[in-house]
């Protein structure tokens, strides 16, 4: 029986679900189960974790999330963990969480080596309409497409939203087992926090339709312009600095140091900036500085000018 094991996706919903069915597998309680986040969590700390065995059960369960976050660590400090990988202990079931196998670090090649990968498939478009539609005939409940749709628009494809938003629906629709898009649109609400950084990046990716629908979402829910805009603003710069960083060969903790953010922070600001090119980041920020010298000297109204930002991105 396999004692570690690698689940390979981008949905945290079905690897948590994933885990739990290992979990059941193995027969064990909250009690036996360590989890860790590698974005957070010092090498040290995880290879001790390692070494000390459960002391409610003959076996415990280690989850280690965000795999991908030790390779801020070269090889020497990563040896015991790979000594690890090599001989893991019979009382301990190893479980690693990654987006994708590292392709430019050793550690990829120890996890190919010594684990057990799984590749869990992410739900999207068809897939996850007839996900939840299932979800819904399951129970006796009837839904049309649009409504489907809805939710996952307000839940911006998020699974553990969507579980959620589900369960909100069946209690409220649990006599006519119908549901109709204006009960949708009733109960589920969007997360403005999260709206927020998903304009931000729509913003990025030139997604005029997504990145304005949010705007006007957030707009609706009276979320002021100049909020918008200082957050993206914000944004764009922390980006360009971790580009600067990142050519100057600063790793994931070095980094996160410099600018003042958690680990976990660096590393999405990372993995946003390798997908930016310098002269179109240089662009969006010279507009958005611009602007901002405009609004503050009376030149330009400030929802105005901004919403003509935006629209600008079509050129």
């Amino acid at each position: 029986m396999e004692s570690t094991y690698l689940l390979v996706g981008q949905s945290a919903f079905l690897i948590n679900e994933q885990i739990k069915t290992y979990q059941d597998k193995f027969k064990l309680d909250q009690f036996n189960i360590v989890k860790l986040d590698a974005l957070e969590t010092e090498i040290e700390v995880i290879n001790q974790e390692l070494q000390t065995v459960s002391f409610f059960s003959d076996l415990k369960m280690v989850v280690i999330e965000h795999l991908d976050g030790l390779t801020r660590y070269d090889d020497k400090v990563l040896s015991t963990f790979y000594k690890y990988l090599e001989s893991p202990s019979s009382d301990i079931v190893l479980i690693l969480t990654i987006t994708e196998l590292p392709k430019d670090h050793n550690l990829g090649s120890y996890l190919e080596k010594y684990t057990f990968i799984e590749t869990i498939q992410s739900l999207e478009g068809e897939t996850l309409i007839s996900y939840i539609r299932e979800s819904f005939h399951k129970d006796g409940y009837q839904i049309e497409d649009k409504s489907i749709q809805l939710i996952i628009e307000r839940t911006q494809n998020d699974l553990f939203s969507i579980h959620q938003e589900i369960s909100k629906i069946k209690m409220y629709a649990y006599d006519e087992k119908i549901v109709f898009v204006e009960d949708v649109d009733l109960l589920v609400t969007r997360n403005l926090e999260d709206n927020i950084f998903s304009f931000s990046t729509a913003y990025l990716k030139g997604n005029i339709k997504s990145y304005m629908q949010i705007y006007d979402d957030l707009v609706t829910n009276k979320m002021p312009t100049i909020t918008i805009f200082n957050h993206l603003f914000n944004t764009m710069n922390l980006i360009m600095q971790t580009k600067d960083l990142m050519e100057q060969g600063l790793n994931q903790k070095t980094l996160a140091e410099q600018l003042g953010v958690s680990s976990g922070r660096a590393y999405h600001l990372m993995k946003e900036a390798k997908l930016q090119s310098k002269k179109d980041l240089e662009t969006l920020i010279h507009g958005l500085a611009k602007l901002d010298v405009e609004i503050k000297s009376g030149m330009k109204d400030e929802k105005l000018g901004f919403e003509l930002l935006l629209l600008r991105r079509l050129a």
